[in-house]
C-alpha cells in the first residue's frame, strides 16, 4: 500500500463517520463497499459549507442521487446555477423543470478524471480572492467556450504526462477526481486547489497562448498540491516540529508561509520538474513548446532554489533533519532536492543565460520570449 492509499482510505472512513452523523439511513440507497463516493469531491465542498441541518441534509440527498441503488426521476431544488442547470456527480447535468440529464459526465480522453463543464451552485464559495473574499461569477468564467477552446490541449497534456511519467500519472489519477477550468484575472486567484474541494484541481486558464505545455505544467503543480493533501490527510505522517508554525517566525526572514505550505511548495516543483522533463526526454513537444518547456523549468528552479535554502536553514535551526521531519518525511524531501539537483545540473547550461526579470508570479511566454529572442 503506497501513501496516497493510506491517506485514501482516511477520507474515505472519515466521509463515511460523516455520512452516517448526517443520515443514518443513507446507506440504504448507496454503496458502502463502492469507494469512489466516498472520495467524491462535491461531498468535501457540501461539508465545508454552512448550511442549516435541514438544508444541508437535503442537498446532501440531491447530490447522492446519481449513485441510488435504483435509478428513479431525479428531485432537485438546491443545487440549480444561476443559469438552472445542477450537477449531480456520477450522472450529468440536469435542467431546472427537467428530471433527467440533458448532459452525461466527461471523462478526460483516457483517463477516470473528470471535467466539470459547467458552473456548479456549491462552488462558487471556493473561488476567493487574496483578501478571502468572494470573486464575484461575473468576474470569474465556466463555460463551454473555455472547453472547446482548451480540451485538446488538456487531454494532450494528459496523455503525454501518461506516456511520460507514468508513476506520477498513476498518482494523478488516483487523487484527482475532477478538474475545473476558469478564467479570470490573476489578481483574482491563480490556479489552485483547496482541502475544501478535496479531489479537484482548479486551473485559471486566462492567458490565450496556452497549449499542451501549461496543461502539462498546471496539471503536475496543481494534482501534486492534491497529492500530498491526500497523504497528510489526518495523519502526523511527515513532521516532527509544528507544521503550522510560520516560516516567518522560525527564520525572521519575511515569508507569510507556515511549514507545511513550504513543504507543498517544494513537492509542486518536484511534480512539474518530473512532468516537463520527461514530456522534453520523449520528444512530446515541438521545438517552440521545447523552448517553453525549458523556460518554465528554469522559472521554477529559481523558486526551488529560494525555497530549499529556506527549508535547509530550518533543518540547521533544529540541529538537523531527524529533528524537523520523520524518516517518511525525510525520505520524500530528499527525493524532492535530489530532483532539484538532477534537473538544476540537466538545464543550467541552457537556463543560467536566461532573463526573467519581466515574469510575474505565473509564467508568460510571451513576456519571456521579449527578453529572451
Amino acid at each position: 500500500m503506497n501513501l496516497e492509499e493510506e491517506g485514501q482510505i482516511k477520507i474515505i472512513n472519515t466521509i463515511k463517520i460523516l455520512l452516517h452523523k448526517k443520515n443514518k439511513n443513507i446507506f440504504e440507497n448507496i454503496d458502502f463497499e463502492n469507494d469512489s463516493i466516498f472520495l467524491e469531491p462535491i461531498i468535501f465542498v457540501l461539508f465545508n459549507n454552512k448550511f442549516n441541518r435541514n438544508v444541508e441534509f437535503k442537498i446532501l440527498e440531491e447530490i447522492l442521487q446519481g449513485h441510488y441503488f435504483k435509478n428513479k426521476n431525479v428531485k432537485i431544488n438546491y443545487i440549480f446555477n444561476e443559469k438552472g442547470i445542477a450537477y449531480l456527480p456520477n450522472l450529468g447535468y440536469i435542467k431546472r423543470g427537467e428530471n433527467k440529464p440533458f448532459e452525461t459526465i466527461y471523462l478526460i480522453k483516457n483517463t477516470k478524471i473528470e471535467l466539470l463543464k459547467y458552473p456548479i451552485k456549491l462552488l462558487n464559495n471556493i473561488f476567493i480572492n487574496a483578501s478571502n473574499g468572494n470573486i464575484d461569477s461575473s468576474n470569474c468564467n465556466i463555460n463551454n467556450e473555455l472547453y472547446k477552446t482548451n480540451i485538446e490541449y488538456l487531454s494532450n497534456a494528459m496523455k503525454y504526462i501518461k506516456q511520460s511519467s507514468k508513476k506520477q500519472f498513476e498518482s494523478i489519477e488516483q487523487c484527482c477526481k475532477k478538474i475545473v477550468l476558469f478564467k479570470t484575472n490573476p489578481k483574482n486567484t491563480n490556479s489552485f486547489t483547496t482541502i475544501n474541494a478535496h479531489g479537484i484541481a482548479f486551473l485559471n486558464v486566462y492567458q490565450d497562448d496556452y497549449d499542451e505545455v501549461f496543461f502539462v505544467d498546471d496539471i503536475a503543480h496543481q494534482t501534486g498540491h492534491i497529492i500530498l493533501n491526500t497523504i497528510l490527510f489526518k495523519n502526523k505522517l511527515f513532521f516532527k516540529i509544528n507544521e503550522y508554525e510560520e516560516v516567518e517566525i522560525i527564520l525572521k526572514e519575511k515569508d507569510h508561509r507556515n511549514v507545511k505550505i513550504l513543504i507543498h511548495a517544494l513537492y509542486t516543483y518536484y511534480t512539474t520538474f518530473v512532468c516537463l522533463d520527461n514530456c522534453i526526454s520523449e520528444n512530446l513537444f515541438n521545438k517552440s513548446q521545447n523552448k517553453e518547456a525549458i523556460a518554465r523549468i528554469g522559472f521554477y528552479l529559481r523558486k526551488c532554489t529560494i525555497d530549499l535554502t529556506k527549508f535547509e536553514k530550518i533543518i540547521t535551526l533544529y540541529n538537523g533533519i531527524d529533528n524537523v521531519l520523520t524518516d517518511n518525511g525525510a525520505k520524500f524531501y530528499l527525493s524532492i532536492k535530489n530532483k532539484y539537483i538532477e534537473i538544476f545540473a540537466k538545464w543550467k547550461d541552457a537556463i543560467l543565460k536566461y532573463n526573467y526579470k519581466n515574469q510575474p508570479y505565473n509564467f508568460e511566454n510571451k513576456k519571456f520570449i521579449k527578453l529572451n529572442k
